[in-house]
Formats: C-alpha cells, sequence, structure tokens
C-alpha cells in the first residue's frame, strides 16, 4: 500500500468499481424507500438493533441473522431448474455418517416421531440420471433442535447422513417427519419477537429436510430445502413466505389404513407411516440453460 502525506490521495489500484456500484445501488434503493415509503433513521436504527441482538443471542452471524430481510433474493430457480440457495445453512456439520440406499439415517433407539420414507430421482436438464450424486441429509429433531450444535446429550449426527444415488439416480431413505420449529434464544429477543408481529410472520420455521447434491458433472452444488405441501407454516414462515418456492414442496401421503397392515409391516412399521417423493432436477455441464416446468418433471 503506498504511503503518502496527501490527505487526499487515494489509491486507485485498491478501488474495486464493483465494490463501488454496489453502495451507490444501495444508497438509491434506500433513497426510494425514504421518498415512496417514508424510511426514517429511525427505521433503520430499529433494525440493526433487533439484528445485533439477534445475532448476540444465536451466535450466528450478522448477515445470517438478516437472512429474514433478503433470503428469498438469493434462490435460484429462475432457469427452471430446483431453486437452490446461495448461502450454507448454519446447522450443517461435515462428516456425516454413509448411509445404505435404500437406507436409514442415524436416530436413537426411542426417536420420536412419525417415520417418513423419503424417495425420489436426481436428473440433469434432459431427464438423464445422475448416478453416484453424493447427497447430504440431515433435519431438526422433533423438538425443533438439530444434533451436535448443543451439549444436549443427543449424538452429534443424529438425524444426519448422506447417500449415493444408484444407476438411474434414485435415493430412499427413512427418517422421522420433521415439524415446524422456533429457535428458543430468537424468541427470548423482545424487538425479533416484535417485528415479526409487525411483519405478520410466525416465530417458526416450517418443516424441512436440508439437502446437499454433489456430483461431477454439476455446474455448482445444490444446497437447499425440501419443505411439505400444505403446511399451514410457509406462509408465514419466519424467514419469508417465498423460501419454501412452491418447486421446493413435495406431496406426501399419510399411511394408515388399519385394513392394510401389511403395509406398515413390510415397511418395517408397528403404525402409521408417512411418505415423500422428491426429484431434484439440476443443470449440469452438459444441461440447456433454461428448462420449462414441463421439461422439469424427471
Amino acid at each position: 500500500m503506498t504511503t503518502t502525506t496527501d490527505p487526499s490521495y487515494v489509491d486507485p489500484a485498491l478501488i474495486n468499481p464493483r465494490a463501488v456500484r454496489l453502495v451507490e445501488a444501495f444508497k438509491d434503493a434506500l433513497a426510494r424507500l425514504r421518498d415512496e415509503e417514508g424510511l426514517t433513521f429511525e427505521d433503520l436504527n430499529a433494525v440493526t438493533d433487533a439484528l445485533q441482538q439477534m445475532q448476540k443471542a444465536t451466535g450466528v452471524p450478522l448477515s445470517l441473522a438478516a437472512m429474514p430481510l433478503y433470503g428469498e433474493l438469493f434462490q435460484g430457480g429462475r432457469d427452471g431448474y430446483t431453486p437452490s440457495e446461495d448461502v450454507k445453512s448454519p446447522t450443517v456439520i461435515p462428516g456425516s455418517p454413509r448411509v445404505d440406499n435404500p437406507g436409514t439415517l442415524p436416530m436413537r433407539a426411542d426417536e420420536p416421531g412419525i417415520p417418513l420414507v423419503v424417495s425420489g430421482r436426481v436428473v440433469d436438464g434432459h431427464g438423464q440420471p445422475l448416478a453416484g450424486a453424493k447427497l447430504e441429509i440431515y433435519h431438526a429433531a422433533n423438538n425443533g433442535n438439530y444434533s451436535g450444535l448443543w451439549d444436549d446429550g443427543v449424538p452429534k449426527y443424529n438425524l444426519r447422513g448422506h447417500l449415493f444415488t444408484d444407476a438411474d439416480g434414485r435415493y430412499t431413505f427413512t427418517t422421522i417427519t420433521p415439524v415446524a420449529y422456533a429457535d428458543a434464544a430468537t424468541m427470548a429477543v423482545d424487538r425479533v419477537v416484535e417485528a415479526a408481529a409487525t411483519l405478520g410472520r410466525s416465530l417458526y420455521r416450517p418443516a424441512h429436510i436440508h439437502y446437499e447434491v454433489h456430483h461431477p458433472e454439476l455446474v455448482t452444488p445444490w444446497f437447499g430445502e425440501i419443505y411439505f405441501k400444505g403446511d399451514p407454516v410457509i406462509p408465514v414462515d419466519f424467514v419469508g413466505s417465498k423460501i419454501a418456492h412452491p418447486a421446493l414442496q413435495a406431496d406426501t401421503t399419510l399411511h394408515e389404513d388399519p385394513e392394510d397392515p401389511e403395509d406398515m409391516a413390510g415397511h418395517g412399521f408397528q403404525g402409521p407411516y408417512r411418505s415423500m417423493e422428491f426429484d431434484f432436477v439440476l443443470k449440469t455441464r452438459t444441461s440447456p440453460a433454461t428448462i420449462t416446468p414441463k421439461e422439469r418433471k424427471a
């Protein structure tokens, strides 16, 4: 770095034109909110204060604490492929154990919840299977907690695992049905509770399963969450009502017919269970740049 006694000197080599453009565009957006919506400096102070309190309570980076403000902006899907997220969840833990395909996620012997059998395929933009794709899979327990994040006596990789798709790009695993949950630390922050109510949002997140999909042919790995169609929490999701894109919502079926006990017994269950099917349509190096919703169907 060049040193000088001239206080007006700025080293041209250090100027980042993109950073300059982003700051100016951000200020222009704030000016529009000021002129069109009456945005005040006190509004900005209230927002930053709530985010700082949330960050202090949860320990997550400030950028993640602010996700309810902008998370929906950083999703893919505009090209017709399964929408992905640019932001990696703070709940991920590397090194999960491999499970068979079909297999079962690691869980406690008395894991509470309704059993869930999840299956589907991973295909490219031409509908061709991606054999050997690695799926990292995990979700919260029935009490809303993720394993491995707290010293709560729960095994580190409870409800966490990874598997590889078969020759037809298919995967199948058994777990328990996730439920909607709220973060206790977040709920303890009065300013956040107030902000959620002001925006007409719940403090809860809808039930979902986290996935990462890796394959050598993918343009980029896929990160995201799959939700349950019809979940009443989706429209009032704490993080935003559009996070659970319709293309990320899977149908589920409840199997509870007492006249068909062989169905439950055949899957190794003594009572009702749910099933879910979801196909990932992902862009590879040989996939079309865009596909239509009809082409998305695997």
